[in-house]
């Protein structure tokens, strides 16, 4: 559900606070489930606003909704820059490919995002949400 968001037109949406602190919300394409705790993007501008706001306030969240199926999932994580050339490879080739076609030159980094919290349900039934799940990582 997570790696093919944006092929099957249920793109997720981030947020996080910029370098003023104001929140930003962004539509992200290459989110990927990473590991079983992480999940993972990939950022086409390495020094752009996001990877310079996460380095000062790493918290994100993400909501996921499926209007067909009313699937909604929401998470938070601590977001971080992986300067691991396996990791770069790994989440660039499975980024959508309209993804790639963005970053052909493949100049973008990898941010992981180590989960704390999930939340939600995989739908909506008569009587109410289905398979209600709520995750949270304790340190």
């Amino acid at each position: 559900m997570i790696d093919h968001a944006l092929v099957e037109r249920h793109p997720i949406l981030m947020a996080y606070c910029n370098l003023e602190n104001q929140p930003v919300q962004t539509f992200r394409g290459s989110l990927q489930v990473f590991s079983d705790t992480q999940l993972a993007m990939w950022i086409r501008s390495p020094e752009g606003a996001f990877v310079k706001s996460i380095q000062k306030n790493p918290k994100v969240s993400f909501v996921y909704r499926n209007e067909e199926t009313k699937a909604t999932y929401s998470f938070q994580g601590t977001a971080k820059v992986s300067n691991s050339e396996t990791d770069r490879d790994t989440v660039y080739t499975r980024s959508a490919i309209a993804e790639q076609d963005h970053d052909f030159a493949k100049l973008g980094v990898v941010v992981l995002v180590d989960l704390e919290k999930i939340e939600g349900y995989s739908g909506l039934g008569p009587g109410g949400q289905l398979n209600q799940i709520k995750l949270i990582r304790r340190n």
